[in-house]
């Protein structure tokens, strides 16, 4: 019997959860074949998943027409004491991050920001350094992504 929240699952619906993530279309014929279990026994698993709300339901990504490759680059923040939520409001107003977080650790902020050319993320950093509030940034560029879920 499988628990309700995804630490509970075994290994086979834990391939199954990220095969779905990755592609929620999958046919259960292709995830047999890659997990190595029959149809059957594919459905019943992806049934119980979300019978128990673990698959809490499947979405739909659309295209749109500006969509290009993307160079994306992690901006590892420190920030002065008290400026974390700040720092954060005005990233909030650049449309090129598309992931903040408040970590401990090193840095205050790990945020993700992606532009149509690393001409354009140098020129986003510049912006970005002059935020009041930041005392520190440094960059690291994404080469690839192999999971992007």
């Amino acid at each position: 019997m499988i628990g309700n929240n995804i630490e509970s699952l075994d290994k086979l619906d834990r391939k199954i959860v990220s095969s779905l993530l990755s592609n929620g279309r999958e046919s259960i014929a292709n995830l047999s074949r890659h997990i190595g279990l029959s149809r059957t026994a594919i459905a019943e698993r992806i049934n119980r998943l979300e019978r128990t709300g673990i698959i809490k339901g499947y979405t739909a990504q659309i295209r749109l027409d500006n969509d290009e490759p993307q160079t994306a680059c992690f901006l590892l923040i420190m920030c002065g004491k008290g400026q974390k939520t700040n720092v954060c409001e005005y990233l909030k107003g650049i449309p090129e991050i598309k992931l903040s977080s408040i970590v401990g650790g090193s840095f205050d902020i790990i945020a993700l920001m992606e532009a149509s050319s690393l001409h354009k993320i140098h020129m986003l950093c510049d912006e970005i350094e002059n935020i009041p509030g930041i005392d520190q940034l440094k960059t690291t560029v994404v080469l690839h992504q192999p999971i992007n879920r």
